[in-house]
């Protein structure tokens, strides 16, 4: 049985207002509530009532609030308060504006490349940083990690089953060897025997939750408890590249890596893990919000040049074959369009050039862009449920171009055509254009694909990404005069005498805080 709302209102009313649950797992109830005193949101964790009167289970879970209380880490969830009751016991910690690892994958599928090196480096420092002052989380899995919606930053929530790391030799007594806690799908070895575990432990589960994240799929399961302990125990984890073939070699490695089943055979602290992350190269640069911005709009310039000189060479012709200047007028209206947003994005290049990006740099970052989306479409084609609902909507899509295809042409050249081939009646007229219209859409449907690149996108590689655009990006910019270079130089020569005074100064004061750091370090 679960905390009841209502007790949890009547006994922590007067500090939090409760709006909704969140989540509930065998540690306890997650609410969304407000603190009253500073109004902020808040996750309320309260532990169930049955377990609140057990001794053992109620240390356990004020261990994690003084555990989690102590730390400070962009990449773990912070506890606020802590609220206890003959009824009711419960901790206050940040809210995250986002969505659990395991709902995202839920939701949207595996991770792209991009995002799962995302996820080892957050949860990777967080590790680090918790093992760095003597704890392992021992429960690190899907539902613990929350992904927050505004920055993709990955959190590490819920110390509830941590404890310190002792060293082997100690007491059994102290260490409380057999005592087997934690998530069997994503347990380690060592841990799901009793053994005395460290920060490595961490690390298997973390490879088992990457591997996760990138097939979808539970690397380890079992029809009971019983037999998936007994798999982590004496099965190896497959490798990921055997579901998730588009995975370049260096991650699939790093992976593979975290899932051995020897802790000797893992990486052997969570430093070590950042740093091998780091050295694959995978972790996509940031790509500045400008070239975001600038990208569709330089996209959309190129396809409107392409359709306003279709339209233009269609129109001319027309005008001198038969003086009818309608589509030349329309080419007119949509070359003006295009030549008012080529302006437009220039003069943001131009912005974007006298910030110190020149015509290279905003090339490949535009060029990322594009990579970005590649990147995705190659995930896509990797999930088996959309390959299946893209084939079933190419056949729909091909059998009604073809039905409607023959409606026209039935309408165009049967008896419902006058002798000057004009359709007569205002039944067939609608009928021939509506069927114009379906035909467009299927024909649509049957040319686009969520797997390959649009035909806005190729005009966008051919236009911003080669020579011409080399050409055309450097059309605006800055250009310093000799005086103005002269000037600039002066300013970063000073500026940079500054900054070498500065860093002194800054080298001086971060080695007196460290020293401060330390001595409290060890007064605790």
């Amino acid at each position: 049985m679960h905390a009841d709302v209502a007790a949890v209102s009547r006994t922590l009313g007067e500090t939090y207002l409760i709006e909704r649950e969140l989540g509930r797992g065998g540690m306890g109830t997650v609410y969304l509530a407000r603190d009253r005193r500073l109004d902020r949101p808040v996750a309320l964790k309260v532990l169930p009532p049955e377990f609140a009167s057990v001794a053992d289970l109620r240390e356990r879970f004020l261990r994690e609030t003084r555990l989690a209380a102590g730390f400070s880490h962009p990449n773990i969830v912070p506890v606020f308060a802590v609220e206890e009751s003959d009824e009711v016991l419960a901790f206050a910690m940040g809210f995250v504006e986002g969505e659990s690892l395991s709902a995202r994958v839920t939701r949207d599928g595996p991770l792209s490349r991009r995002d799962t090196v995302r996820l080892l480096q957050d949860v990777g420092y967080a590790l680090a940083y918790a093992h760095g002052r003597g704890v392992v989380h021992r429960d690190i899995k899907p539902d613990n990690i929350m992904i927050e919606r505004a920055t993709g930053r990955a959190l590490v929530m819920d110390f509830g089953i941590a404890r310190a790391i002792t060293p082997v030799n100690e007491a059994a007594g102290l260490t409380r060897i057999g005592e087997v806690v934690g998530t069997p799908e994503y347990m380690s070895p060592e841990q799901a025997t009793g053994d005395t575990v460290d920060g490595r432990s961490d690390l298997y589960s973390l490879g088992l939750v990457a591997w996760f994240a990138t097939t979808g799929r539970t690397a380890m399961m079992g029809e009971s408890t019983q037999r998936i302990l007994v798999r982590q125990l004496t099965e190896a984890v497959p490798s990921v590249t055997t579901f998730r073939t588009d995975l370049p070699k260096a991650l699939s490695d790093v992976i593979d890596t975290c899932c051995a089943k020897e802790p000797a055979a893992r990486f052997q602290t969570a430093e070590a893990l950042v740093e091998a992350l780091d050295a694959t190269q995978l972790a996509t640069p940031e790509i500045p919000v400008a070239i975001r911005l600038l990208a569709p709009e330089l996209s959309t310039a190129s396809t409107r040049a392409v359709v306003a000189f279709a339209l233009l060479l269609n129109g001319t012709g027309m005008v001198l074959s038969n003086g009818n200047g309608n589509m030349l007028a329309i080419g007119v209206i949509v070359f003006a369009m295009f030549w008012v947003g080529l302006v437009t994005a220039l003069r943001e290049v131009g912005r974007l050039r006298g910030m110190g990006f020149d015509v290279a740099e905003i090339q490949r970052l535009l060029a990322l862009t594009l990579a970005e989306r590649d990147e995705e479409r190659a995930r896509r084609a990797t999930d088996v449920t959309l390959v299946k609902r893209r084939t079933t909507r190419m056949w729909i899509s091909a059998g009604l171009a073809i039905w409607l295809a023959s409606r026209i042409v039935t309408i165009r050249f049967g008896d419902e055509v006058s002798v000057r081939g004009e359709i007569q009646g205002t039944a067939q007229t609608i009928m021939f254009f509506a069927s114009l219209l379906g035909l467009a859409a299927a024909i649509t449907v049957l040319v686009s694909s969520p797997f390959r690149r649009t035909v806005a996108e190729h005009l966008f590689s051919f236009f911003w990404l080669g020579r011409l655009g080399r050409m055309l990006l450097s059309i605006r910019g800055p250009r310093a005069s000799a005086a103005d270079g002269a000037a600039s130089s002066t300013r970063v020569t000073a500026a940079s005498s500054k900054r070498v005074d500065t860093d002194v100064s800054l080298a001086g004061e971060v080695a007196a805080l460290r020293d401060r750091v330390d001595a409290l370090e060890r007064r605790r």
